[in-house]
């Protein structure tokens, strides 16, 4: 294991920002940082599993975990093997990013006091940790993409973009904390009891989604299986299957040049006929007019 060190914003921020956001695919237990920082920081477990340690306290996390760490915690992620997955987006930033009036402030209880959030805010509702239901991790998801995807691009405005990014991510954290402390919790380990199949079906999008494996990986039947994956994510099966593979296309046509049979081929669709359909279902446009829009 590395020895401690403080990460200080000035290396992450770049000049004249307060704000970093970082997809990152964390080390094995051999070779983990523990690290304390001059910021604060959103760390939200993207995909796969491992864990956490945070002031000597070891957690075991997954996608969807989601934790608030202050100015000067020491804490790191890693995974258990070289073998194994584990990638965190790291959402470093100071209150002053938000409101300039939190110059001086460096942690998350501060943001009660801006105008931001005023009447919003309550301290009682304030943890270091969070997990998100399903359907929660989809809208973060989505949400976290968003931001790195303006983080990147650098366009005209994105800073103000990501503010408002940042506002909503920050008033969905709250909303989850207070959902928990009205008791919501029980609807949470009924989502929790599919969310193997969950995992498999974000993994294996691109495979044909069989709904009796599905349910016999989950030992329920399959009535009981759809009852709660709809209460778990708000959706069917193929509506959420339509949407990891829409989304995934959606990457695509940004990021490569491949065909739209290539694409629908690669995400789930043996012709470009259902691909299309799908597409225009989800997104609203065709794939062509979605590219012409990047």
């Amino acid at each position: 294991m590395l020895a401690e060190v403080v990460y200080r914003g000035e290396n992450f921020f770049r000049e004249g920002e307060a704000f970093c956001i970082i997809q990152f695919p964390e080390a094995s237990k051999e070779k983990k940082q523990s690290h304390s920082h001059d910021f604060v920081e959103i760390c939200y477990v993207y995909a796969g599993s491992g864990y956490h340690t945070i002031d000597n306290k070891q957690y075991r996390v997954s996608k969807g975990d989601l934790f608030l760490i202050n100015y000067d915690i020491t804490h790191a992620f890693y995974r258990e093997a070289d073998d194994e997955e584990l990638v965190t987006y790291n959402i470093l930033f100071k209150p002053s990013f938000l409101d300039e009036s939190l110059l001086s402030f460096h942690d998350y209880s501060s943001l009660a006091l801006s105008y931001l959030f005023k009447n919003e805010w309550d301290d009682h509702l304030i943890r270091s940790d969070l997990r998100l239901s399903v359907a929660e991790q989809l809208d973060f998801d989505h949400l976290i993409e968003k931001m790195d995807y303006e983080y990147n691009q650098r366009q005209e405005g994105y800073n103000a973009i990501i503010r408002a990014y940042m506002i909503e991510l920050i008033v969905k954290i709250m909303r989850g904390f207070n959902r928990r402390s009205e008791g919501d919790y029980q609807q949470q380990k009924k989502a929790s009891a599919i969310e193997s199949a969950i995992r498999h079906l974000n993994e294996s999008y691109h495979e044909p989604v069989n709904l009796s494996d599905l349910a016999h990986k989950t030992f329920i039947s399959k009535n009981y299986f759809c009852q709660l994956f709809k209460e778990a994510t708000g959706m069917t099966l193929s509506q959420y299957t339509r949407q990891i593979r829409i989304n995934e296309a959606c990457k695509m046509i940004v990021t490569t040049n491949k065909t739209w049979v290539q694409i629908a081929l690669e995400v789930g669709y043996s012709d470009y006929k259902a691909f299309y359909v799908a597409f225009k279902k989800q997104t609203g446009v065709s794939p062509n007019e979605y590219k012409k829009g990047y």
